[in-house]
């Protein structure tokens, strides 16, 4: 039978994970906020909107921010390196995609994480056996 203690501290590590994700889904959203705050600055100042629709910003935010939250919640590194990465290659999207205009040079980093997820593959799913033998 379990420990208070040890019920309490099973308690910390979930909520710690769901704050977690939390935060990434917040900053699934940044290109959205960016474009959308960007076009609204450059409207009260007069000068030239990007003029994309809204529902392209959202589409194409969430087509590339939802694959790459999957495969990144997969990866082995460490939870550092994982936020860090994250942010990088959102501002690197919102940048190339919606500023520059230039899409396929956007959707490199996805390729390139699909092909560490596919390198990482093996020992993901020898993890997954353990965990699922330890309980």
């Amino acid at each position: 039978m379990k420990t208070l203690q040890q019920k309490n501290d099973e308690h910390s590590k979930l909520i710690a994970k769901e704050r977690q994700s939390v935060l990434y889904v917040v900053l699934s959203l940044f290109p959205i906020f960016v474009v959308f705050g960007y076009d609204f600055f450059q409207e009260t100042v007069g000068a030239e909107v990007l003029g994309f629709h809204p529902a392209l910003v959202v589409f194409s935010t969430l087509l590339f921010a939802l694959p790459f939250l999957a495969i990144g919640q997969m990866l082995i590194f460490p939870p550092w390196l994982k936020l860090i990465l994250y942010v990088f290659i959102q501002i690197l999207f919102t940048t190339l995609w919606f500023i520059d205009g230039v899409l396929w040079l956007a959707i490199i980093p996805l390729i390139v994480i699909f092909g560490i997820l596919q390198y990482q593959l093996p020992e993901i799913r020898k993890l997954a056996e353990q965990n699922d033998n330890a309980t």
